[in-house]
């Protein structure tokens, strides 16, 4: 009975985080970023400065940082958006060029089968058009990240019972904000170096790349869904060989990156197996969406740190083998007998 109540409860809790997954995704990747950021007061304060005065100074320099990367981005998409016409003509040689030698060598393809640039470009220009509507709530997220950035160095228990849910509660923050300040951190760097690779090579839009690979760097294997549109990008721009240079340093810093230097920097390992954040993915992909994959590894060490309390603490619920005088008299024969 207790696992068909706890089963219907996640079920419903679920369903109601699909009902308002705009709203919980939003909340959740400013309290991803304001987590990313939490460090930094850390080490502030300990440098002897004040506890107020160093949440103050990381909240402004997320603000104004966040507004200055908002505006930057923007500009990157409507450059984007402006340059379609030129990446389709890019596009429809490119294809042309691949089925010729396909041709050549005795493989005919049928127009039918063969990508149609402008409906692709199409479908991209659907997706910027959409991405730069979305200023406005990126504005909104950097004002929910200073807010939460006030308050989660505030967030202690010290007088919280040892095994209780206020501790494990602590114990989860505590946790979560080490992983997603340190891979924060972390990603921070290898974006930077992303960025400095896509710059050298002349990728359009280097910045909006860098900021995805940024995203991505909370993602199992993100870095190489994150190198996919700026390889293509700059294919169409320059041609194969350089795609190819881009892709290849690309794989090169974040593989040394994730398989050498994150271990060494993050210590132990997460507690976690690799199905279990396989199925946390497909999970968190199917209730909240697309931002689900981003937020799956983080919420899932904050269910597994709670998870044992709240089964710990759950009611045990009556036999329903017994009627409703035998169930009344176990109950009184269970009751502990106080003597004088």
């Amino acid at each position: 009975m207790r696992v068909v109540v706890l089963g219907a409860g996640l079920v419903i809790i679920a369903a109601g985080l699909k009902a308002s997954a705009s709203v919980v995704n939003l909340v959740l990747l400013s309290l991803l970023l304001a987590a990313t950021l939490s460090p930094v007061p850390v080490m502030l304060t300990r440098r002897g400065m004040g506890r107020g005065a160093a949440i103050g100074l990381t909240a402004l320099a997320a603000l104004v940082g966040g507004a200055l990367l908002v505006f930057v981005l923007a500009r990157s998409m409507s450059r984007l958006s402006e340059n379609l016409p030129t990446y389709q003509a890019s596009l429809a040689g490119l294809i042309d060029g691949v089925t010729q030698k396909l041709a050549a060598r005795g493989v005919q393809i049928d127009e039918a089968l063969k990508p149609n640039p402008a409906r692709i470009m199409g479908v991209v220009g659907n997706l910027l058009g959409a991405a730069l509507n979305l200023v406005g709530v990126g504005l909104f997220v950097l004002v929910l990240v200073v807010l939460f950035l006030a308050e989660l160095p505030l967030v202690k228990s010290d007088d919280a019972r040892p095994g209780s849910f206020k501790q494990r509660a602590d114990s989860a923050m505590v946790l979560v904000r080490r992983f997603v300040g340190l891979n924060g951190m972390f990603g921070a760097v290898i974006a930077v170096v992303d960025l400095i690779i896509m710059v050298a090579i002349g990728t359009d839009a280097a910045v909006l790349w860098a900021v995805i690979a940024f995203l991505f760097a909370f993602v199992p294997f993100g870095f190489i869904l994150s190198a996919i549109p700026p390889f293509i990008l700059t294919v169409l721009e320059f041609g194969v060989s350089r795609g190819l240079l881009m892709f290849g340093l690309f794989f090169v810093v974040n593989f040394i990156g994730d398989n050498v230097v994150k271990p060494k920097l993050m210590g132990g390992g997460l507690g976690i197996s690799p199905l279990v954040i396989i199925l946390a993915l497909l999970g968190w992909g199917v209730v909240l969406g697309p931002m689900g994959a981003l937020l799956a590894i983080p919420l899932t060490l904050a269910v597994k740190e709670l998870v044992p309390i709240l089964l710990e603490d759950a009611p045990a619920y009556p036999r329903s083998d017994l009627t409703v005088p035998e169930q009344r008299m176990a109950d009184a024969s269970s009751t502990p007998v106080r003597t004088r």
